[in-house]
């Protein structure tokens, strides 16, 4: 009886040990290949503290900033709930920092007065995005695009009539914030204007900083004998001397 409990000691204490050396093998397979560094000292370190995954990054500012632009710009008589306001467009504010969206709210109501005086509908489209510059924990991005407009045809409102597509190249400043990707500012390159989270309110204007302004003139080919009161576009005392990040034609 003694020979058999010492014999099943041995094996539990002789399994303990297999378990041991197959964990510590294990630890150091690891620490050769997945360490980084080049010596054992290194490659521990970097397993505890792992370097920054700038390919995981980069994909996550491209999309951060590619889907802001399309939301920030895209709104129209669609998200008007029935107090006049556009809630889902309000919460593009989510993307923000907290800074950048104080701006933000303060130019939403602005975005809704156009909308309601003139039911024009915009939708922003990126075709380009590019990084171009990015650390641990900001980022710099380029957005070309595009951003249609179209208001209700006078004579059938069931149809819009469209305006000429307005192209906009955008730096977006991004910084990242409990391991998400934050849009912080936003500058149209092509207006010469100071960028959307720096503009000024101009006095007895609308705030600036407004996305990609609205066209000012008629959809291109449109036929003569237009009726009266057709909406322009802009609502009623818009600057003219640029203040709004404007959707030119890039140079």
């Amino acid at each position: 009886m003694r020979e058999s409990n010492a014999t099943l000691r041995w094996s539990v204490i002789g399994l303990l040990l297999a378990v041991v050396v197959a964990a510590l093998g294990v630890s150091v397979w690891t620490l050769v290949d997945k360490g980084a560094g080049s010596n054992p000292g290194e490659r521990l370190d970097s397993l505890i503290d792992p370097p920054r995954d700038e390919t995981a990054d980069r994909e996550k500012v491209l999309a951060a900033a590619r889907t802001f632009v399309q939301r920030f710009n895209t709104y129209g008589p669609d998200l008007l709930d029935s107090a006049g306001k556009m809630p889902d467009y309000a919460a593009v504010g989510e993307l923000m920092t907290a800074k950048f969206r104080t701006v933000f709210d303060k130019n939403v109501g602005y975005a809704e007065e156009t909308v309601k005086q003139t039911q024009i509908d915009r939708v922003g489209t990126p075709y380009a995005v590019g990084v171009a510059s990015i650390d641990d924990d900001s980022a710099q991005l380029l957005v070309a695009g595009v951003v249609e407009f179209s208001y209700p045809d006078p004579a059938d409102s069931a149809q819009r009539i469209p305006f000429e597509p307005l192209r906009f190249r955008y730096e977006v400043a991004l910084v990242k914030q409990g391991g998400t990707w934050l849009v912080d500012d936003l500058d149209d390159l092509d207006d010469e204007l100071p960028s959307f989270g720096e503009a000024s309110i101009p006095e007895g204007g609308p705030p600036a900083g407004q996305p990609s302004g609205q066209p000012s003139g008629q959809p291109s080919g449109q036929p003569s004998g237009q009726p009266s009161g057709q909406p322009s576009g802009q609502p009623s005392g818009q600057p003219t001397d640029g203040t709004s990040p404007s959707t030119e034609e890039g140079r």
